[in-house]
């Protein structure tokens, strides 16, 4: 009964949410497509009652005649005019249902990236980013698959069945009572079997969804895989995962099967059954030849219609399945969310931590009571033990995450009461390891200030010290780079991050060890980019490296989340503390006894 609930729910909060919206912003077509839909299912229903008269007049006269012979071809005439009508609605038809399946799927689309996008870090670190693509592309097949049977076979079937059993009460009501007491209790028998084979669609789907996962994991590892001699490993546990995805799905199928058989057994016997009851009636002189045929007719597109319940029944629950891991993630609100559509101004750059609580799983914390002055324009490092909270700061500043306790201000606006769009277009980032878009180098340029020249982005590479590198490339700015940036070395990476932060120019400059990961004559010169970029700006610098901020307004070290030390690097060395002792294991390279 839960599962059965569940859905439920999924078709009447979100499905028929859905499609409403959609006729809303598309009410001629989807007005149109369901009228010529109608069309279609009617005209394919009418030429059975006129070959129906057809074999009445022939049948009731016992010899040849021209009249008997014109009357019927006339009636044929009117067949041909109805099928040429049906071939001209059905390629009408056609023709609005792509139109609007186009539009509902690029509303889904749409409507899923953006939801999907604004989840925080936290969300994307939890979760696979195959099995999430996966997750989003099964969702929009399977959306435009139960809007099909909602709208169009549902809506088919409902159709054929009143005029069938309109025109079968008008020849015969016996027949008509049978056929809508066969179809009910057929209907609901084969929702019973096939709620019954849900749970194993659902595991099915499920492990689907890991698969895809694991592909994606591993692609993304590749070179760890190659470095580690690791490909027997992990194939091994493609290969297991695949097996019992597979097997999910097997016994899903042999479960269908088993339906299929008997109901494919109940619909031959029904069949047969009214024709023998049509036989009968004939022999009593009840019924017409022409009756006969076309109940045959009908019984047979009754038949195919019921098949086509299973079909139907198959499809949903399938996509329901489907469907459902995703819902999970557009019911899953949103942990990070603007309270306002306020716009951050930003005229000096002033940061304050204002006592501020905070931890990642709400038990641990990192943070108790901190607060952190920043002046306007003022250049400071932050430095200490890892996983003592340093990077932290940069992601409570960003609002990656929201603080339990005080308030982190920007020029005396709290960052929680204004847009997260506009508080992070005024920070510049230099991350530790520069993750590119898989686009050219001047679109991964360029990403902080779109509208930029030819003449800025030159400039900002140039001063990044990574101009020369990219004229000796093939393709020079307009070279891809790769998935995240996997073509280019760890330094170039960096050194495009910094292109990036120095067109952005941002008034407040957030660098986790921004030189990290280049050598000693690229430190030197990405030094001094870093003094021009740093110009008349807020800088926060998370540093491991020491030697990079001895030039810093002020240093602060902090330890287990608390600060322990503030001052200039010498003002922090005369005081032989936390600071001095780092600074002593890096100056001399190893621990002193």
């Amino acid at each position: 009964m839960k599962s059965e609930k569940k859905y439920t729910n999924i078709s009447t909060k979100r499905i028929v949410s859905f499609i409403r919206e959609v006729y809303k912003k598309f009410p001629k077509k989807t007005i149109l497509t369901l009228i010529f839909r109608i069309l279609r299912a009617a005209s394919t229903l009418f030429p059975a009652i006129f070959y129906k008269d057809i074999i009445d007049v022939l049948s009731n006269t016992l010899q040849a005649s021209p009249e008997i012979a014109i009357h019927a071809i006339a009636i044929l005439l009117y067949i041909l005019w109805i099928k040429l009508f049906t071939v001209l609605v059905s390629r009408i038809t056609d023709y609005f249902l792509i139109a609007l399946e186009m539009d509902w799927q690029r509303e889904l689309y749409t409507q899923t990236f953006d939801y999907l996008l604004k989840h925080s870090l936290q969300f994307f670190s939890d979760n696979y980013t195959g099995s999430l693509i996966k997750k989003v592309t099964k969702m929009t097949t399977a959306y435009e698959r139960v809007t099909d049977i909602l709208v169009f076979d549902i809506m088919r079937f409902i159709l054929d069945c009143i005029i069938i059993l309109t025109v079968v009460w008008i020849e015969n009501i016996r027949f008509s009572i049978i056929f809508f007491f066969w179809m009910v209790g057929f209907i609901a028998i084969q929702y019973k079997l096939y709620m019954r084979i849900q749970p194993y669609q659902d595991k099915a789907n499920a492990l689907d969804s890991q698969l895809w996962g694991l592909l994606s994991d591993d692609i993304t590892n590749n070179y760890n895989i190659k470095t580690f001699a690791s490909l027997p490993r992990e194939s091994r546990n493609f290969e297991n995962l695949t097996k019992e995805a597979m097997n999910a799905r097997k016994t899903q199928y042999y479960k269908m099967m088993r339906i299929r058989w008997s109901t494919g057994v109940f619909t031959v016997l029904m069949e047969i059954g009214l024709i023998y009851l049509a036989i009968n009636l004939r022999g009593q002189g009840i019924i017409s030849i022409g009756v006969i045929v076309l109940l045959q007719t009908y019984i047979l597109r009754l038949m195919e219609q019921m098949r086509g319940i299973g079909h139907i029944f198959r499809n949903f629950f399938r996509s329901m399945s489907e469907i459902w891991e995703m819902i999970e993630i557009l019911d899953t609100p949103h942990s990070i969310v603007d309270h306002s559509n306020k716009k951050l101004k930003v005229d000096n750059g002033d940061i304050l931590f204002d006592q501020i609580d905070f931890s990642y799983d709400n038990k641990n914390p990192v943070f108790q009571n901190l607060t952190l002055k920043i002046k306007p324009g003022e250049r400071i490092a932050l430095v200490g033990p890892s996983g003592w909270g340093k990077t932290t700061i940069g992601k409570l500043l960003f609002r990656f995450y929201d603080i339990e306790g005080g308030k982190i201000l920007v020029d005396g606006q709290d960052i929680s009461q204004v847009s997260q769009d506009s508080l992070r277009s005024q920070i510049g980032m230099v991350p530790q390891d520069p993750i590119l878009f898989h686009r050219s180098i001047k679109e991964n340029i360029i990403y902080g200030k779109p509208n930029a020249t030819e003449e800025e982005i030159i400039a900002a590479a140039k001063m990044a010290r990574c101009a020369d590198f990219i004229e000796k490339l093939p393709h020079k700015y307009d070279t891809l780079v790769g998935e995240r940036g996997i073509k280019l070395s760890g330094g170039e990476r960096q050194r495009v991050a910094i292109a990036r932060a120095i067109l952005q120019n941002a008034p407040i400059l957030l660098m986790d060890e921004a030189t990290s990961a280049l050598d000693s004559e690229s430190e030197q010169l990405i030094q001094e980019a870093m003094e021009s970029l740093m110009q008349n700006k807020t800088v926060i610098v998370i540093a491991h490296r020491l030697s990079t901020i001895m030039k810093m307004d002020k240093i602060i070290v902090i330890e287990d989340g608390k600060i322990t030390e503030s001052g200039t690097h010498g003002e922090l060395l005369l005081k032989k503390g936390e600071y001095a002792k780092l600074w002593d294991i890096q100056s001399w390279g190893f621990i002193r006894e």
